[in-house]
């Protein structure tokens, strides 16, 4: 029996924008005073009237054309009508026949992944639940209720719980760069639902399972976890009962992340359960082909582009690449340092060892102290006297790496605290042999070792070296050792 898992993501955003979507009311939620961001409009009482946020509906624009999404010419508000208590009108204002854009993809790893739409719409309320004077009790908080939402939506493409995390991570590193939402998963700034059912070929037959739709995934972690105790769930499933996928039988599934499993809470509605119908006191809405065009240049150089960028120009590697891009602050501070104007002789040479630096101890430090980068501690032409020092054998690779973390520390140049810390190394051929000799005349049987086998070496050049206390050249005292050991 093969089993392929037919996985489809919608991911719903949050945007930062100052204002709700169709109100003046602050979209700040987070660690608020309960319903005090609030008003006649998104409590939805009588009479109120929505104004669309356009900020938010240029950077659903914006998103869009990132994902590679064609604009529609016009768009318009819809209401989706279901009742929930955290949401106060009754209807969500949401897009659905003519959505902002649509029929994008995005590369996740060697695959792409086709968007079937990205629209706008605004989020609902929260609910609280507490337990006071021997009750369980639900209470609403509307501070959320307003906040632009934009939900995008992927075609079945997923093929497993790995690359359904992998896809999020991709959506989230996107938006960031864009920087229309901080996409927190952990704050609920970005949140996911999993769709999953499977496919099954057994005996030369196929066939495929029930939709189940999974809500309240609250970490990346756990849509991981969720999707693969979903395919399991559905494989058991299949195995007993044989029931397979009809319009009837989709469901939506809660999920628990203590008990790490699917539950069931409804049966899934379909489009004509919400009864969707345009919303009659907002006109439709278009964007002009210079306007798209202006939201189109907006948008600036992405991770993929980024990542092709430093593979082509500078030679480094697919993984170096990769980790660099993930975030666009380390990147940019990466490409202050490293440009072609900075070192056209060796670039290459120059932008490798700089991502040495950055993806080793800087980066390091950084994961100690729980920092961010920070641009104002970066300064190029102390990477570059470094470079010089280091191409020169004057500091070695592994001082390099010790110093230029006291550099960022304290913002002095990392050959001055190599000069003050003893790490310059000595290169003078005169100083060397009169150390190799010394050394030699020390370790008589050292030496009797290396005429027997050359290989042991080593010793010597770990003698000599503690001799210079550590400023030797390595290379050069292994070759000064040599010379004076074979008679030459």
């Amino acid at each position: 029996m093969k089993i392929t898992p037919i996985i489809g993501l919608e991911v719903h955003v949050e945007l930062k924008t100052k204002s709700k979507m169709f109100c003046n009311c602050s979209a700040e939620h987070f660690h608020v005073e309960p319903n005090t961001h609030t008003c006649p409009v998104c409590l939805g009482l009588p009479g109120a009237l929505p104004v669309p946020n356009i900020t938010a509906c240029e950077w659903c624009v914006k998103l869009g054309l990132a994902l590679g999404c064609t604009p529609n010419e016009t768009s318009f508000f819809e209401r989706k009508n279901y009742f929930y208590p955290d949401l106060a009108k009754g209807y969500q204002l949401t897009q659905y026949e003519k959505p902002f854009v649509i029929n994008g993809k995005v590369k996740v790893g060697d695959q792409e992944v086709r968007i079937n739409r990205a629209h706008m719409e605004e989020d609902t309320g929260k609910s609280v639940h507490i337990s006071e004077y021997g009750q369980d009790l639900t209470l609403i908080d509307y501070n959320r209720c307003g906040v632009p939402l934009v939900e995008i939506v992927s075609e079945p493409d997923i093929t497993s719980a790995t690359m359904a995390k992998d896809y999020l991570l991709k959506m989230q590193q996107i938006i960031r760069y864009l920087g229309i939402s901080d996409a927190d998963i952990e704050k609920g700034s970005m949140r996911c639902e999993p769709t999953v059912n499977l496919k099954i070929e057994d005996n030369g037959e196929v066939f495929y399972t029930p939709l189940a739709e999974i809500k309240n995934v609250a970490s990346l972690t756990g849509v991981q976890n969720a999707i693969e105790f979903e395919i399991k769930r559905q494989t058991e499933e299949f195995e007993k009962t044989r029931e397979v996928k009809n319009s009837k039988n989709k469901t939506t599934r809660g999920w628990n992340a203590e008990k790490a499993q699917t539950f069931l809470q409804r049966e899934k509605e379909g489009s004509a359960d919400y009864r969707y119908f345009p919303e009659p006191d907002i006109p439709h809405m278009e964007f002009t082909p210079a306007q798209i065009e202006e939201i189109r240049i907006s948008i600036p150089e992405l991770p993929d582009q980024k990542i092709e960028k430093y593979k082509s120009v500078y030679s480094l590697n697919d993984y170096d690449s990769s980790v660099i891009a993930t975030d666009q602050n380390f990147a940019d501070i990466y490409e202050t340092v490293v440009t072609p104007q900075n070192r056209n002789d060796k670039i290459k040479e120059f932008a490798k060892f700089v991502a040495n630096l950055f993806l080793g101890a800087i980066k390091t430090h950084l994961n100690e102290t729980g920092e961010e980068l920070n641009q104002s501690k970066i300064n190029p032409e102390y990477f570059l006297n470094l470079f010089d020092s280091v191409q020169k054998s004057e500091i070695s690779s592994s001082a390099a790496k010790q110093v230029i973390v006291e550099s960022y520390q304290t913002g002095t140049n990392p050959v001055e605290i190599a000069k003050d810390k003893g790490l310059i190394q000595v290169s003078d051929t005169g100083a060397l042999e009169k150390m190799a000799q010394e050394v030699i005349t020390a370790n008589p049987k050292a030496v009797e070792d290396y005429k027997k086998n050359p290989m042991s070496i080593g010793f010597l050049i770990g003698q000599l070296m503690r001799l210079s206390k550590g400023s030797a050249n390595p290379q050069m005292a292994k070759e000064i050792l040599e010379k004076i050991l074979n008679g030459n």
